[in-house]
């Protein structure tokens, strides 16, 4: 896939999956990246018990999760080495209920800035009467310069 932007590190896809393995929420929801290209990001996760609303749909704060997360890494294949990301705002419509065997979500660059980035993220959901755009959504990600993503913030983690 052919993209406008020029990445700021040559190793964009390594530093991308590793900031995405780092992520434990990811992780236990199941998400997966599909495809990382400059300023294009791609994931997908399976449905199983504990992703869903009362109704059976995936739950409405899961899919704008993974939408944030396609967004954000979107932006982070543009960002330089030594450096990380926080997303500063986002909005998102949802479509249509999030419902089948799987999600789908696409996070692509707008625009670049020095600091602020923009992008868009739509989600689409597989099921039984094909695929459906269920959520679309505009992100501002933040460009931290100087700071690792591996940093912790000296947060230490509490499981319960």
């Amino acid at each position: 896939m052919q993209t406008e932007f020029e990445p700021r590190n040559p190793n964009y896809d390594s530093a991308v999956r590793d900031s995405f393995s780092r992520q434990p929420y990811m992780a236990d929801i199941g998400a997966r990246i599909d495809l990382i290209d400059p300023g294009v990001c791609e994931l997908s996760l399976g449905l199983r018990p504990g992703l869903t609303q009362q109704h059976g749909f995936f739950h409405g704060g899961l899919v704008a999760a993974l939408a944030d997360s396609a967004a954000g890494y979107a932006c982070y294949s543009l960002f330089p080495e030594n450096s990380t990301i926080l997303t500063t705002e986002f909005k998102v419509n949802f479509l249509n209920p999030s419902q089948g065997a799987r999600l789908r979500a696409r996070g692509r660059v707008l625009k670049t800035g020095k600091t602020l980035f923009v992008c868009q993220a739509d989600v689409y959901s597989d099921g039984d009467s094909g695929e459906k755009h269920c959520l679309t959504g505009l992100f501002t990600m933040m460009c931290l310069m100087g700071k690792s993503d591996a940093l912790n913030l000296g947060r230490e983690v509490v499981s319960t």
